[in-house]
């Protein structure tokens, strides 16, 4: 089922935002069964803006595995599936990744020499990613953007050999800007700046439409499923459902 956010601006602040090149930063929230193990990974990001944004997902699910290192501000490497084209396999020369199609209810199992399977073998609502071997990987559950037609990382997960993780995506996505230029698939611990988390669980129609003002920031017409959140804020906390 496809999800939708609108965002609306004001011309100024259209011109603004384009003028000295801020990216918006949007992240998908989760519940992992690591709480303490798991990192937020920026997922959709955009960069040109007129007076209105739409951003879609739908909840079809990739999981990963990667040799990237898990650290703030670093982009981790996730493979694209076989019929994607990624535009930044070429900044990546010395890691490597495999991505798999998977559902809730599924376990992927990693075993040695890089053999990955996926299978039924998970009895819960969330996708279980079983490390069999005896190499640590970067893992996580990647979701699909309607917008893009491209699947990225929402979460990552440090997952030692002879470990698993288990984690369900939530639909409630955390919206802030940056001044720098950030990359889909990028871990961010903190807020840059003032941000929002936007509840869709109770969406009939599964959208919802905010605002931002350069100068006053963000609007949601006092909305009870908007949560404000001031910079510096741990996205650990905030993306944890």
């Amino acid at each position: 089922m496809k999800n939708s956010l609108t965002i609306n601006f004001s011309q100024e602040t259209v011109e603004i935002l384009n003028s000295e090149k801020y990216t918006l930063c949007c992240f998908l929230a989760c519940e992992p069964a690591n709480p303490l193990s798991f990192t937020p990974l920026c997922w959709n990001v955009t960069k040109d803006f007129l007076k209105s944004v739409l951003i879609e997902w739908e909840f079809n699910l990739c999981s990963y595995l990667s040799t990237s290192v898990i650290e703030d501000n670093k982009i981790i490497y996730i493979a694209p599936l076989e019929a994607s084209i990624s535009k930044s396999t070429a900044k990546f020369k010395s890691v490597a990744g495999s991505t798999y199609e998977i559902e809730l209810k599924q376990r992927m199992l990693i075993e040695d020499n890089g053999k990955v399977s996926i299978d039924t073998q998970n009895t819960l609502q969330n996708v279980l990613i079983q490390n069999d071997s005896s190499i640590a990987y970067a893992t996580g559950i990647c979701i699909y953007s309607n917008t893009d037609e491209q699947y990225y990382g929402n979460c990552v997960f440090n997952t030692y050999g002879n470990n698993n993780i288990k984690v369900a995506p939530v639909n409630k996505i955390f919206l802030m800007f940056s001044s720098e230029d950030i990359q889909n698939n990028t871990v961010i611990l903190k807020s840059y700046n003032p941000g929002i988390l936007i509840d869709l669980t109770t969406s009939e129609d599964n959208s919802r439409t905010v605002s931002y003002d350069i100068n006053t920031g963000w609007n949601s017409n006092n909305q009870v499923w908007v949560k404000p959140f001031p910079t510096d804020s741990s996205l650990k906390s905030i993306l944890i459902s």
